[in-house]
């Protein structure tokens, strides 16, 4: 009898640190990675004047702006100050 209960109690704490372990590993596997601290440093700073208007749509590296009087500007962003944001083309509508 004591040797049938003590069998029991052993294979019982097989079982739940079997279960412990299939268990912890299952939760590391579907839990979230822990978030490291990271600064968010832009590879570039732009500024531009408010006189070149409202940008309109931005594509390969570039603004497209309407200014209030109607003139169009591709304005080059991809690069550092002071010859960057750059004007490469510049429209007027001839009336």
């Amino acid at each position: 009898m004591q040797l049938d209960r003590y069998t029991k109690v052993v294979l019982t704490v097989i079982a739940v640190a079997l279960t412990a372990l299939a268990a912890h590993a299952w939760l590391d596997r579907i839990s979230l990675p822990v978030a490291e601290a990271q600064t968010a440093t832009p590879k570039y700073e732009v500024h531009l004047p408010k006189a070149w208007g409202k940008i309109i749509t931005f594509s390969n590296g570039n603004f497209l702006m309407e200014s209030s009087d109607g003139t169009m500007r591709v304005v080059d962003i991809d690069g550092k100050s002071p010859e960057y944001p750059k004007v490469k083309t510049q429209v007027r509508w001839q009336q």
